[in-house]
């Protein structure tokens, strides 16, 4: 039970209002879902999620295109283990920070993106039966049904094509040092073939190509062999380096076995150029245009975008049921020599979803910089979970009922409603939430989100018009001149850049309250009440040179009203007796609180909060936000250690504030 004067435990009417909320909420998402057979075609348009992303490395950029000189890229060379090492791209964020005429000016935040690593991803199929059975898309109240799913093909597809348009892009972006190891290359390894007279093995997924070219079946023979096929690499900083989305070792007991209507199986074994990344999308939509699997292809692609975020991936093993009809009639076909392909054959209902995937295919350079974005599929995916209306001492009433939803599906490995029930609170991420559930990925985020831990990476978040953290959210004056809001309070802080505020809070959710001027950092007081408040938005994006200098990024230009979060709650809805009163864990509460406090008083208590610095919930140990991020990151600066000139300066400011301030947090000033 709450205390009456208990100042950080809200009280049971508050918590049961915010229960109530998101249950209501998360019920109705569950049920709706349960209702729907199929994926509408709109929650499977990635391109819903884009907003302002720069495209990678500049791709097409008209400032480095019309430079007679061409810059180089600012690259940074980062250790990861055992003595490989990861490459990334240097860039810069600008932020506005308000309107007035103070001396606060924009905010630059230095960022990295993931440009090449040295080890591929390893892949394997899993026993796990996600998605056995794809539910197809419905539109018009019609629905295809489709037994079966060939997401890994589709996959391992998609990580070629990311590959070849990442070598392309740096050979054609002019800012690289032109290298003889830049290339697309075909390794030993190839998938193996079947003929007329083989027998189907329990142990094979047999993989009908149709009539294909020796160079298409060459290509095929590559991104399905059992160990690596296929590399893209790159040599910068005198090493080499693989694109993110390489993968190797399908370890499995099971492997593909390629079948052709060609005669020959054998004639393409001279081919030796591995593809343009045109070319493979043109195999890989004649593929999927002759299995009807184009509605299975964003998904596909949203689960490889995934890749540089993992070490190991699972996926789905390939169901023939969705194709061997298909073998059947595409061999029938060819035997009675009329046009086998069908990207000619009459099948016009296929036009919308060839056009889908071309559309894919074009705005590649925008997703691979999402996809590179360290943390940034991870935070989109968590951004699901977060509300921005939610104080820190309520997350416990607003996250348990969430799980009480999806905990039954994820038991039951129900992936389809899963997917559903979270697209329909994030429809821009619901194909992406697919992509993560189909690679393994949503299963970390699931448990990382199920304890209160919400990934927040704010490039990510302005790239994609969604709010990740409370920091992002417009300044609300009060009335009286004498108080701030905490939330305003901790955004002022940062943008004025004090040293241990100089990071974004990796708490989202916002402290509750007001604070009294007079109990505020300097600066704060500063700007408390400056013509228009201060706020964080994000202005643009400039790309790191060699040379010191930067160019800037205009990025994709989509509409900013975009939805982001769903904030409707559907009050025909009548809650259980018993969740009415659910009795709910404060575990993440508790966790939140400590978190965003301990960053907004870094510096120390004022006397006026002893209430809270004395809480159980705030004696758990000195807590610091750095401990939970240990890895360094130029976008987090992180813990500044005290010097002595700045410990005469805040030995100075204490002494001037001494009747003020109640209790110091010493803890990281040395002896």
């Amino acid at each position: 039970m709450a205390e009456v004067d208990d100042e950080l435990r809200p009280s049971n009417v508050e918590i049961q209002r915010i229960y109530a909320q998101s249950s209501q909420r998360w019920l109705s998402h569950a049920r709706k879902s349960y209702l729907q057979t199929a994926f509408s075609p709109e929650s499977f348009r990635l391109r819903n999620m884009l907003g302002n992303v720069p495209s990678y490395l500049g791709h097409n950029l008209v400032a480095f295109r019309e430079q007679s000189n061409k810059p180089e890229f600012d690259l940074h060379t980062k250790e990861v283990y055992n003595g490989l090492s990861a490459l990334y791209v240097n860039g810069e964020s600008l932020w506005s920070v308000g309107e007035g005429h103070c001396d606060l000016k924009e905010k630059a935040m230095p960022n990295q993106l993931l440009v090449g690593v040295q080890k591929s991803i390893s892949c394997s199929f899993s026993e796990d039966d996600c998605f056995a059975n794809w539910p197809e898309l419905h539109e018009h109240h019609k629905t295809q049904s489709r037994d079966g799913n060939c997401f890994a093909i589709l996959v391992f597809a998609w990580s070629y094509i990311l590959s070849a348009s990442w070598v392309e892009i740096q050979q054609t972006s002019g800012t690289f040092a032109a290298q003889s190891n830049d290339r697309m290359v075909y390794l030993c390894h190839q998938a193996g073939w079947r003929d007329d007279t083989s027998e189907s093995l329990l142990d094979t997924i047999d993989v009908n190509l149709g009539d294909v070219s020796n160079d298409a079946a060459r290509w095929w023979a590559a991104i399905l062999a059992k160990d690596e096929g296929w590399r893209a690499e790159v040599k910068r900083n005198e090493s080499v380096y693989r694109s993110p989305w390489s993968t190797t070792s399908i370890a499995a007991d099971h492997q593909f076995r390629l079948r052709r209507a060609s005669p020959s199986q054998s004639s393409f074994s001279s081919v030796s150029s591995p593809p343009t990344s045109n070319v493979a999308l043109d195999y890989l939509t004649d593929f999927c245009l002759l299995h009807n699997a184009g509605s299975q292809c964003s998904a596909a692609l949203a689960a490889a975008l995934t890749f540089p975020s993992l070490e190991k991936v699972s996926l789905p093993l390939p169901s023939s049921n969705s194709y061997s009809s298909c073998v059947r009639t595409q061999i029938a076909t060819a035997d009675s020599s009329s046009p086998p392909r069908s990207s000619s054959s009459p099948a016009s209902c296929h036009v919308d979803e060839k056009d889908e995937i071309l559309q894919d295919f074009r705005l590649l350079p925008y997703y691979m910089t999402l996809s590179c974005s360290k943390r940034g599929i991870e935070s989109l995916l968590c951004n699901t979970f977060f509300g921005p209306h939610i104080p820190c001492n309520l997350v416990s009433a607003w996250i348990q009922p969430i799980f009480e939803v999806l905990d039954p599906l994820i038991a039951k490995k129900d992936h389809k409603v899963l997917a559903m029930v979270l697209g329909r609170q994030q429809p821009k991420f619901a194909v992406l939430w697919t992509g993560a559930i189909i690679t393994g990925m949503a299963r970390s985020i699931l448990q990382h989100c199920r304890n209160g831990f919400l990934a927040i990476e704010i490039h990510s978040a302005a790239w994609t018009n969604t709010t990740q953290t409370f920091m992002s959210l417009d300044p609300h004056p009060l009335p009286s001149r004498d108080r701030i809001y905490r939330t305003d309070e901790c955004r002022l802080l940062y943008l004025a850049g004090e040293e241990l505020n100089s990071r974004i809070p990796i708490c989202p959710w916002r402290p509750f309250g007001t604070t009294a001027l007079s109990d505020t950092d300097i600066c704060v007081r500063t700007h408390a009440h400056c013509t228009g408040g201060h706020y964080l938005r994000y202005a643009s994006w400039s790309w790191a040179l060699k040379d010191g200098g930067n160019v800037r990024d205009p990025g994709f230009c989509s509409d900013p009203t975009t939805q982001s979060v769903c904030t409707t709650v559907d009050h025909t809805i009548i809650l259980d007796g018993h969740k009415e009163t659910a009795l709910v864990s404060e575990n993440m509460s508790e966790m939140a609180t400590r978190s965003i406090f301990g960053w907004l008083r870094s510096y120390g208590w004022p006397a006026a909060e002893k209430a809270i610095y004395s809480h159980s919930w705030m004696s758990e140990g000195s807590y610091d936000e750095s401990d939970d991020d240990p890895e360094d990151d130029i976008s987090d600066p992180g813990k500044v250690k005290y010097t002595s000139e700045k410990f005469e300066r805040i030995t100075a400011w204490l002494d001037q504030c001494a009747n003020k301030y109640y209790r110091i947090n010493w803890d990281s000033v040395p002896p």
